[in-house]
Order: C-alpha cells, then sequence, then structure tokens
C-alpha cells in the first residue's frame, strides 16, 4: 500500500446526519474509520484514495447532498499535504503502537526449540507478536508514501518485523520434542 502513486487529489466525504439518527451517523464513521479514512472533523473525512467503493455502495440510491457529500480537493490556502495528514489521523498513536511491535520483536526468545518449554516460549512470544502488530497496522491508513511523516515507524516495523520473522523461521527447524 506504501508504494501506490498518489494522484495529488483528496478525496472528502461530508456529512450531516440528523441527530436523530445517531446510530446511522455511527455507523458512518465506523465504516470511514475501518476504510482509514482520517477525520478533520467528525462530519469531514478524508482519504488519498479515490472513493471508488463508496460510489458503488451509493449508486442506485438517491443522496440528498444536504446530508451527505463526497468530493475531490486540492487544498488553496497554502495548507500543506502534511498539515493535512497530521490533522486528519493520530500519527503519534500510531508510532506508539508500531514502537511496543518493535520493542516487541526485540523479546523474540532465542536458542534452539529442545524443550516444551523453549516452544511455548517461542510460541507466547509469536502470539503477542501477531497481536502487537495487528494492533499497529489497523490503526494505520496504510498512506502513500509521499504522505508519511518522516518520523512514521511503519516501514521499519514492518521490515524488521520480516527479518524476525525469518529468524524465528530458522529456529523453528531446531524443535526437538522432549
Amino acid at each position: 500500500r506504501w508504494a501506490r502513486n498518489w494522484d495529488g487529489q483528496w478525496r472528502l466525504v461530508l456529512f450531516d446526519v440528523p441527530t436523530g439518527q445517531n446510530a446511522q451517523r455511527e455507523r458512518l464513521r465506523r465504516y470511514l474509520r475501518d476504510q482509514g479514512f482520517g477525520y478533520l472533523q467528525n462530519s469531514v473525512w478524508i482519504s488519498p484514495d479515490p472513493l471508488l467503493h463508496e460510489r458503488d455502495i451509493l449508486s442506485g440510491g438517491s443522496i440528498n447532498v444536504e446530508s451527505l457529500l463526497l468530493l475531490e480537493a486540492r487544498p488553496c490556502a497554502g495548507e500543506s499535504d502534511a498539515e493535512i495528514v497530521a490533522g486528519a489521523w493520530d500519527f503519534e498513536q500510531i508510532n506508539r503502537r508500531y514502537a511496543r511491535h518493535l520493542k516487541l520483536l526485540e523479546q523474540r526468545p532465542g536458542g534452539p526449540l529442545t524443550s516444551d518449554s523453549a516452544s511455548k516460549t517461542l510460541l507466547r512470544w509469536a502470539a503477542a507478536e501477531r497481536e502487537a502488530w495487528l494492533d499497529a497496522v489497523t490503526s494505520d491508513p496504510l498512506l502513500p508514501g509521499r504522505l508519511l511523516p518522516s518520523d512514521y515507524l511503519g516501514q521499519r516495523a514492518w521490515r524488521r518485523r520480516v527479518e524476525v520473522l525469518r529468524e524465528a523461521g530458522r529456529q523453528l527447524h531446531t524443535f526437538r520434542r522432549s
């Protein structure tokens, strides 16, 4: 996802769902968050990617532009893409999750798996590593590389994860049942 091209267009979802329809509003916010959209305000969400899926979902029904509007836009008052990214996504939190994952990667138990205890220790580590990775990556919008903050840890965590899991794979070849 990081290597994909970006055309410089921001896609915005703007909505004003009446207060009597709180469940629909929350369902829409949850959908947008789950799809990796960032939010500039509770009813203004943004993505660098085309809204093809969202257009498909909405096609066939009538859309009330006073309640929901999809736009493609570029900033026009001097806002930088970096400022937009910083305003729409919490990369401090995302980086904290990747930092936690990186720390866990360095705690992989080493040595041959010649006892049940050693095997179980590696298995527990693997479960914790997977949980930490999923926690980090599911909170990450996986933006195109040119939009990522300079201190972003996601790509570093991915590369280190590949190395450590490769080492763990070699370690599995030492398994001996006791």
